[in-house]
């Protein structure tokens, strides 16, 4: 490590403002989980508006989505060419094309 990269982390309490941000002094963000009962813990800290140190404790629940079953022929279907207006369009766009003939 240089000299010149530890001075730009230091700084010094008589250059700083009011109103400069001072969240890098806080510890980092921390996300556990999710654990055997689906709840992910995210501990953070912030500055209130006293400028005291806070530590927020946020508890989610994850879940996982149900996968959708899809018929057969339906899968089928998506498979099949396009023809007319249709045929025109990109082959990843699943916009519905009306034919004005």
């Amino acid at each position: 490590m240089t000299i010149d990269s530890q001075q730009k982390t230091k700084f010094r309490w008589g250059e700083m403002d009011e109103d400069d941000d001072f969240d890098f002094l806080l510890p980092p963000k921390q996300v556990t989980g999710p654990d055997e009962n689906g709840l992910k813990t995210t501990i953070e800290y912030k500055f209130n508006d006293e400028g005291n140190k806070v530590k927020i404790t946020t508890r989610t629940r994850v879940r996982k989505l149900a996968s959708a079953l899809l018929n057969k022929r339906a899968m089928e279907r998506r498979n099949w060419p396009k023809f007319g207006d249709a045929a025109n369009e990109e082959a990843g766009s699943h916009l519905v094309v009306v034919s004005l003939k």
